[in-house]
């Protein structure tokens, strides 16, 4: 066990603020599958879970005068699993929080541990390293308290003042493993330690839980996980959900993000672990917003025709084709979120680009109700069209992760409920073709993934040992590859006829 460093040193604050809403953080057990050459299943990951490990800037336009903006940005697109998609936007979330000054507000938190047989060995060390980076990130005005169960749960470290770390420290490293899981009352021992050591506290009180157990979202009683999440909420402390060594699936996601304040993450090393800690934590803490609604309202001429990186059931359709997005909470962010949506033809009258160029492919109108100030706010902002050339980082590197995100939602499906190794060969073939000739180094772990899912689909489908194909030159105005005469036109079985896969030769 590694012995806590009382030398470690804050990370520098990045550059500008951004924000991006609760729910699952990122995809690391799809790409560990993936890596052990397994095709995971398709509930395993969110497409808001990809995009929160990107760095997805947006040009604001303007500069944001209050706690949070809405910027938005479009631009042609071709998605492999979503072939009546002409256009993508790309809505992002700016925060008048001065970088420089931001300072998180002092938390009182309750760290709750799953100390059962299953935590043995690695997931326990795992999560005492978990606490020595808390700690490290941890001021002097802020406190940490933790709760232990097993076959019960007892409070194992009353609340302690961050200024006595070597106190803290001996405490988690005294945590040993024992018992079966008792999570429900694991977690109603923390909830009244919130409760109790939040009064007179002058800042936020936050519950952390941390197991190798799925939790149980279908009971929503008051004792259950879920009953329990949304009566605290209520009284305003969050939930920080922790996987340790296991990934709990977007259903979980889906349910925690419901709850107002409520995230998750998953660590599957202590290397992850660390990093998202170092650099992520004052954010992962730090509530924004809540209630927040955003209206997307098509241009004429244009449909909705997707929506990528909300979590939950979060969007229901509003009058003149619009969509309204609800999302409990906002967090901070670091990197700033993003929510995507697609547009297709409405009817034959699809606007060209040279259309789109002279006016907006849409509007947005954004209200919410900051979290501090208890203030309502809204605004609005217009859908402007720019050509790849001229788009937004964000937008470009953006609309590369949501042809990923649907197309091996799109290929998992297929391998897992349809059997068709053919078809979903097909579809992460053509993508792994268009990330050959991607140069994007922020993108280089989405290559290793996409090529991963490549060779495995080849095995399964026959397709191993064919040579890799060329790399095909690269449209400069769309950015889209080009090639000769394909040697046969590729269709996605279960699917319909995809024209990109038809510009991509198939080995």
């Amino acid at each position: 066990m590694k012995a806590y460093d009382f030398a470690g040193d804050m990370m520098a604050p990045a550059p500008a603020m951004g924000a991006t809403p609760g729910g699952a953080q990122d995809i690391q057990y799809f790409r560990e599958r993936a890596k052990a050459g397994e095709i995971p299943h398709p509930n395993t990951f969110t497409p808001e879970g990809l995009f929160s490990e990107h760095d997805l800037p947006l040009a604001a336009g303007r500069t944001c005068d209050q706690l949070l903006c809405t910027v938005g940005e479009a631009t042609g697109a071709a998605l492999l699993a979503q072939p009546d998609v002409q256009y993508l936007a790309q809505l992002g979330f700016s925060s008048g929080l001065d970088p420089r000054t931001f300072k998180r507000a002092p938390l009182n938190l309750v760290a709750v541990i799953d100390k059962s047989g299953s935590m043995s060995g690695q997931p326990l060390d795992l999560v005492r390293e978990s606490l020595y980076r808390v700690l490290d990130q941890l001021g002097p005005d802020d406190q940490l308290s933790i709760v232990l169960y097993g076959d019960r749960a007892h409070v194992h470290l009353s609340p302690t003042s961050a200024r006595d770390k070597r106190a803290i420290a001996a405490q988690i490293a005294g945590i040993e493993s024992a018992g079966s899981t008792a999570m429900e009352e694991g977690l109603r021992v923390g909830y009244e330690l919130a409760q109790r050591s939040s009064k007179g506290f002058k800042g936020t009180t936050r519950v952390m839980l941390f197991t190798d157990e799925r939790p149980n979202v279908g009971a929503t009683d008051k004792q259950s996980f879920m009953g329990m999440a949304r009566d605290a909420s209520h009284g305003g402390i969050g939930l920080t959900t922790v996987g340790v060594g296991v990934q709990f699936g977007a259903e979980l996601a889906t349910a925690i993000s419901s709850v107002r304040g409520g995230n998750l993450f998953f660590f599957p090393d202590a290397a992850r672990m660390s990093k998202v800690f170092r650099e992520e934590f004052d954010t992962m803490v730090t509530e924004l917003a809540y209630d927040l609604k955003l209206e997307v309202k098509p241009a004429a001429g244009l449909k909705i025709a997707g929506v990528y990186g909300i979590p939950g059931k979060a969007i229901e359709w509003a009058p003149g084709g619009a969509i309204r997005l609800s999302v409990e909470t906002i967090f901070l962010s670091r990197k700033k979120g993003a929510i995507f949506v697609g547009f297709g033809p409405a009817d034959r009258n699809l606007p060209t680009p040279k259309q789109a160029a002279d006016r907006p492919l849409g509007q947005i109108s954004l209200a919410y109700t900051e979290v501090a100030a208890g203030k309502p706010r809204s605004s609005a902002v217009d859908l402007v069209y720019k050509p790849g050339a001229s788009a937004s980082v964000g937008l470009v590197r953006g609309a590369r992760l949501v042809d990923q995100a649907t197309t091996l939602a799109r290929a998992a499906a297929l391998h897992h409920e349809k059997n068709d190794q053919e078809g979903a060969y097909q579809l992460v073939h053509a993508l792994a073709s268009l990330y050959r000739q991607d140069r994007d180094p922020d993108l280089a772990e989405e290559r290793t993934l996409v090529f991963a899912l490549e060779r495995t689909l080849a095995k399964l489908s026959g397709h191993a040992g064919e040579p890799a194909p060329a790399s095909p030159s690269v449209d400069r105005v769309s950015g889209l590859p080009t090639a000769p005469a394909p040697s046969r036109a590729s269709v996605v079985s279960n699917g319909p006829r995809n024209n990109l896969l038809d510009r991509i030769d198939s080995p």
